[in-house]
């Protein structure tokens, strides 16, 4: 294979970058497919937990307030606030940024996501802009920035109305200031610093599994290019930016969290997320096949090369860490879909380039399939797959675009729109709604007191007018059963005080979850479970 895998290793200017129409034309369609029927299925529980909490900054000031003298925000049975009611679990910058999105677009699915889905539209621009304007590689520029377009993974994340796409975009910040003048320009180191310090206020995780990897692979390297009074500075000002969120969002008292015996199955759950849905496991073999002489030989001299190697070192580091995390979600490695798409497009573009067909093939199969991620998955029997799964989901072989324009453009019957749907209807002002799960997403849509869900101890006195029981059994942290719950299969006389009530829609797990394990494009053909309500005896049908 040729030693140089780029065009050139001379920076592109701005203007040259911008004047690109395939960059534009690619912008285009991500657009298109983060934009288009934004609103067509409600928010799911995550989502409308984050915009009820911006709504009420809206109402109530800077401090996310957790009540808004009606419903309570709890989905940790009340440990994300105090008596003050403030919301301390999670950094607030998503709650501000789902705050601005519906006080500038207005309340509801489409409103309240807006603002996330143009930061998709960033990441994907940020990611052709990276390697165009510090290597030059108009190929690997354009080919990058294609393969995270059409990933729909990404594009599942980058819809929801949460922090996901602003992860990446600030995390392809950071890397562009750190392949340019941040050494010498205090513009740059500026940026730097504060992007370090707002991905820490977007999602404490992604900077504790990002910022060490960071500096760890810039010393092993790019060691000739840090000089120790700027990374000193950078490390001084962004611990300044930090450090009182450590306070503010209360990371001491979840201390407790921490479980050693958990990190073992994490690391095995987090590679099978890895190798299926971001790159695919051949690829992933096929590099560090090519990168583990690296030890002994030193790193690649090919700029663009050493620069994917260092992104692969970060992706490696970040997942160490995050298994050390005992709940494990695939959000929480959305952040390396950028990093993972600029690498794939090098090795495609570097295919290209040594032998055409080989590298269209493997574009082809990247980007227009699944494939790759799950058939080598497969055949070696490490499938990860959720019992509640179908083959019209990404845990199967598919075309994965077209899944994704089905929904689209035929829409699909959301279980949380057939809730909101009925209890507008239905329900009364003044009435209490029990609900065992979903009750962030009434509390977002309905006018009506929404107890139950995940918020915690139920009053045993208070005898809900409505109870939406749903077929999932939750189980909290310590694996107990969450009151909701026990109060409908233990504590409530369902058969004798209430009049049960079967609604024709599916009774899914979550609605429109984003994660790939998880998301339905089609809807599941019968037999299903259905949706169950029960009504108080003595209200009128």
């Amino acid at each position: 294979m040729p030693q140089s895998a780029t065009d050139t290793s001379l920076p592109v200017s701005w203007g040259e970058s911008l004047r690109d129409p395939v960059l534009w034309a690619i912008l285009l369609m991500v657009s298109f497919l983060l934009f288009y029927n934004l609103g067509g299925r409600p928010l799911w529980q995550d989502e409308a937990e984050t915009a009820n909490l911006g709504r009420n900054v809206l109402r109530f000031g800077l401090e996310p307030k957790v009540f808004d003298g009606l419903n309570v925000v709890s989905q940790e049975e009340t440990r994300e606030f105090g008596p003050d009611m403030v919301w301390r679990w999670s950094p607030w910058f998503q709650i501000y940024m789902s705050a601005v999105s519906q006080a500038v677009f207005g309340y509801g699915a489409a409103e309240a996501r807006a603002l996330f889905a143009v930061g998709g539209v960033l990441c994907v621009g940020l990611t052709y802009l990276l390697i165009r304007r510090r290597f030059g590689d108009k190929g690997w520029a354009r080919m990058s920035a294609f393969l995270l377009a059409v990933s729909v993974p990404f594009l599942l994340f980058a819809r929801m109305g949460r922090y996901y796409a602003y992860g990446g975009v600030l995390v392809l910040v950071t890397l562009f200031c750190f392949r340019g003048r941040w050494r010498d320009s205090s513009l740059s180191l500026a940026v730097l610093v504060l992007s370090l310090g707002l991905l820490f206020h977007a999602n404490y995780l992604l900077f504790i599994s990002y910022a060490p990897c960071l500096l760890l692979g810039a010393l092993l390297l790019y060691r000739d290019e840090l000089p120790l009074s700027r990374v000193a500075l950078v490390g001084i000002l962004t611990a300044i930016l930090v450090v009182p969120g450590f306070f503010m969002y209360r990371l001491t008292n979840q201390g407790g969290m921490f479980n050693i015996l958990v990190i073992p199955q994490n690391v095995i759950d987090y590679l099978a997320d890895f190798f299926m849905y971001i790159v695919p496991l051949p690829v992933f073999a096929a590099l560090t096949w090519r990168w583990l002489p690296v030890a002994f030989r030193g790193a690649p001299r090919d700029p663009g090369e050493r620069f994917c190697l260092f992104l692969a070192l970060n992706v490696v580091g970040a997942i160490a860490i995050m298994a050390l995390i005992p709940q494990r979600f695939h959000r929480y490695m959305a952040h390396l879909y950028p990093w993972c798409a600029i690498i794939l497009g090098w090795a495609t573009v570097r295919l290209w380039r040594y032998f055409k067909p080989a590298g269209a093939l493997l574009c082809i199969l990247m980007a227009a399939t699944n494939w790759l991620n799950v058939l080598p998955m497969e055949k070696l029997h490490i499938v990860n797959r959720p019992w509640q799964n179908d083959s019209h989901q990404l845990t199967w072989s598919n075309i994965p675009l077209r899944l994704f324009l089905t929904e689209l453009v035929c829409g699909y019957p959301d279980v949380n729109a057939a809730l909101i749907d009925f209890f507008n209807k239905n329900a009364r002002p003044g009435e209490v709604i029990l609900a065992e799960y979903g009750d962030m997403v009434l509390q977002y849509y309905t006018p009506f007191r929404i107890i139950g869900g995940l918020q915690g101890a139920i009053d045993p006195s208070l005898k809900p007018d409505w109870i939406s029981v749903r077929h999932e059994v939750r189980v909290n942290r310590d694996r107990i059963l969450f009151d909701s719950k026990a109060a409908t299969m233990f504590r409530l006389d369902l058969d004798n005080d209430y009049d049960r009530i079967d609604l024709a829609s599916a009774d899914e797990a979550f609605g429109n979850r984003e994660d790939p394990q998880y998301h339905y494009f089609i809807p599941l053909a019968e037999p299903v479970q259905h949706l169950v309500i029960y009504r108080k005896k003595g209200i009128r049908p």
